[in-house]
């Protein structure tokens, strides 16, 4: 372990800060102290509070808003949940939508070179031409995640942004290619926003989100379709039901 003096002073009025909120001290809903109050109490400058403050954010712990203040999130409030259990059904329901009502709003529709590390998913050569819709999910007209298609180019004159309106990419992407997809391999990953990513889900420079990537399979087991998804930190959580084995679990 690090020794203390090494660690910088707003992780260490963070953690502080963290443990009270798991202690309850700082309960759900409750205004925390103002950044002058916490900067006299630690005896640290308000940027050092900022920025304390800032991961706190990052980690969904808390919201501020000028004017009002900081308050403490409850450890589900305002977050989504995503299903790594079940079947297609159950986690497609929960990441498309249908059952939050949420609102998508398709950014852009287009043809363009196939990137790297599109390119080792499909199996094909990087720079090949490929079609490509980014959209945007939103809660209430709040931005909380990001897709980004990546399909064939020969479905760039099949398809327009209104045949997104209102059915799903899956449905339209296997009507107009004739295609039947027979399963998916999902990577999810933690990672922070870049300046792209944080303008369009209208986040912090650096603010947590799961990255996640699909890659789509035909019932012959040949990739054919890669979707790379973003989602907000502060407005989702992963769900898993894990059956035990018949009999109990033993080591």
């Amino acid at each position: 372990m690090a020794p203390e003096n090494t660690i910088p002073m707003y992780f260490r009025v963070a953690e502080t800060l963290k443990a009270r909120i798991e202690s309850r001290r700082y309960r759900p809903g409750e205004l925390i102290p103002s950044e002058k109050e916490l900067s006299r109490e630690f005896n640290v400058s308000l940027i050092t509070i900022r920025k304390a403050m800032e991961l706190l954010v990052k980690e969904g712990l808390v919201a501020r808003k000028r004017g009002l203040g900081t308050w403490v999130l409850s450890s589900n409030q305002g977050r989504l949940p995503i299903k790594l259990s079940g079947n297609f059904r159950d986690w497609f329901d929960s990441v498309s939508g249908r059952l939050q009502r949420l609102e998508a709003e398709v950014l852009e529709v287009g043809v363009v070179a196939c990137p790297e590390q599109v390119a080792r998913a499909l199996r094909i050569e990087e720079g090949k031409p490929l079609w490509r819709m980014r959209r945007v999910r939103k809660h209430k007209g709040e931005p909380i995640s990001y897709y980004i298609n990546y399909a064939p180019s020969e479905l760039a004159g099949m398809v327009s942004a209104a045949d997104f309106k209102r059915r799903s990419f899956l449905e339209v992407f296997q009507e107009k290619l004739g295609v039947r997809l027979g399963r998916i391999e999902q990577r999810v990953e933690a990672t922070v926003a870049d300046m792209d990513v944080s303008a369009i889900l209208g986040v912090d420079f650096g603010s947590a989100l799961f990255f996640v990537e699909n890659v789509y399979y035909t019932l012959q087991d040949q990739p054919v379709e890669v979707t790379h998804m973003y989602y907000r930190g502060d407005r989702y959580v992963y769900r898993a039901s894990i059956p035990m084995l018949q009999g109990g679990f033993r080591a």
